[in-house]
């Protein structure tokens, strides 16, 4: 459970599901609430239904990106203000080729996690980026 006593919601954006799987599995032994989507377009529907704590968002993925992805999120008010935490095997590198630089907050994004993800990383990041 949170530290806040209710429990946060975690929106997993990713075509891979056996990344989301192990994403979720560790969030949810934490006390998250974990909802899934296969694509930016999926996504994007359940950020608007579910409006989530927190974005984990992958960044290659078919049929919508990562970056579109991100930039519709920052399009729509309601959703704005939603952390977002990119998740790539390109780690930053994938950031800076769009013209994300090191350590800015760009479209939402507090943070690039690169794949795999060691656990106990994931959930320090998440924690800091729903304390923002």
């Amino acid at each position: 459970m949170s530290s806040n006593n209710f429990v946060r919601t975690i929106l997993i954006i990713d075509d891979d599901d056996d990344t989301a799987a192990a994403l979720s599995c560790i969030l949810e032994s934490t006390g998250y609430r974990v909802r899934r989507a296969a694509d930016g377009d999926e996504g994007l529907r359940m950020a608007a239904s579910e409006q989530p704590d927190l974005i984990i968002l992958d960044f290659m993925m078919p049929v919508k990106d990562g970056f579109c992805t991100c930039k519709e999120l920052n399009a729509r008010a309601e959703l704005r203000r939603v952390p977002i935490i990119a998740l790539t095997a390109f780690g930053q590198d994938i950031g800076e080729e769009h013209g994300l630089e090191r350590g800015t907050v760009i479209n939402g994004i507090k943070e690039f996690l690169e794949k795999p993800v060691e656990p106990n990383i994931l959930l320090e990041r998440v924690a800091a980026a729903l304390k923002d």
